[in-house]
């Protein structure tokens, strides 16, 4: 029987000691609209997303990890998950939180907080962001670089090929491509929740054996390649230095960029990719000299992007206890 779990990555929410500047940064530097505030939360989307939020912005001691949000593919799916996860794993269930409904939260091997949940909120134009294109919540912008919807997370785990195993038994998802220097030894690993996905919306690098819980970066599309090439030209004039790219990944394709926002954290921003629409596809291992960072081999990636967040010099009680969903007690 061939199932699928998870229809998508819904949203990510990060923490930044500078929630204001970010949310600002957010908006108007990469594109993204504010849906609502919550407490010590701003919510945010792409001008081409349905769901109410993507990304949530909470205020916190360091650029950390929140939670991640993925909806399932249908209803009764949550309920196989809860079915699969060990109960030391499992935080509780929900009723609701901003923008769905029953969730079922969750902490990864690695410790990443994570929920699933099913039902959830459609975002509603306001009249002057409505328009008559049956296919798009709202009308184009063009603001900042525009970015339309979210594309992946990436977070680091101690143990590779566990949390992979993890992912693909509990969730469902396919691993479909790694980074290996050496048969076995991963340094970098993606994969998809569905069956229909161009690149990916998970990925994981290492971490130190201590780490619980890190996040490397987050990741928006824009709609063509160019549209890289122009988000450069927008995040140089608004003062954000760039930390690699623009450039090609080899490993899956994609046009690519990195930049820091004010609160610490990496963004990515990217276009294209290939399409992997086959569901019996064996991940595919690219060693280091096959161009995997960067297809035309001709980019060093700087070691400022094995960065990840909180740092690991922060103290245990605070780096243990960073992740946590915006509605949480003591949030």
């Amino acid at each position: 029987m061939s199932e699928i779990l998870l229809s998508q990555l819904a949203h990510v929410e990060i923490m930044s000691p500078r929630p204001e500047e970010s949310v600002r940064w957010f908006t108007d530097v990469l594109g993204l609209e504010e849906t609502t505030r919550d407490g010590q939360s701003a919510y945010l989307r792409g001008w081409g997303e349905f769901l109410h939020h993507s990304l949530v912005i909470t205020e916190g001691p360091e650029p950390a990890l929140g939670h991640i949000g993925w909806r399932t593919y249908g209803p009764g799916d949550v309920d196989i998950i809860a079915s699969r996860v060990a109960p030391e794993l499992v935080e509780g269930w929900i009723d609701s939180s901003v923008g769905h409904g029953r969730a079922l939260r969750l902490r990864t091997p690695s410790g990443h907080p994570t929920e699933v949940f099913w039902e959830t909120e459609l975002y509603e134009a306001p009249p002057e962001l409505q328009t008559d294109m049956p296919l798009r919540p709202q009308r184009y912008t063009g603001r900042g670089a525009a970015v339309r919807y979210i594309d992946h997370v990436t977070v680091n785990t101690s143990s590779m090929a566990e949390e992979i195993a993890w992912y693909r038994a509990s969730l469902g998802d396919r691993h479909t491509a790694s980074i290996t220097p050496e048969p076995g030894v991963s340094f970098f690993s993606t994969l998809t929740s569905n069956a229909i996905r161009s690149t990916h919306d998970i990925a994981l690098v290492p971490d130190a054996s201590h780490g619980r819980g890190r996040l490397n970066h987050i990741a928006y599309r824009v709609d063509q390649k160019l549209d890289v090439e122009r988000a450069a030209d927008v995040l140089l004039s608004s003062g954000a230095p760039i930390e690699f790219g623009p450039g090609i990944h080899g490993i899956d394709e994609i046009t690519y960029l990195y930049v820091r926002e004010p609160g610490g954290l990496r963004v990515e921003l990217n276009a294209g990719g290939w399409q992997n629409s086959m569901p019996d596809l064996e991940p595919k291992h690219h060693h280091p000299d096959q161009g995997p960072m960067s297809y035309f081999r001709n980019l060093k990636m700087p070691d400022s992007m094995m960065d990840s967040f909180p740092p690991l010099d922060v103290a245990r009680e605070t780096f243990e206890g960073t992740g946590q969903f915006a509605d949480a007690p003591g949030s």
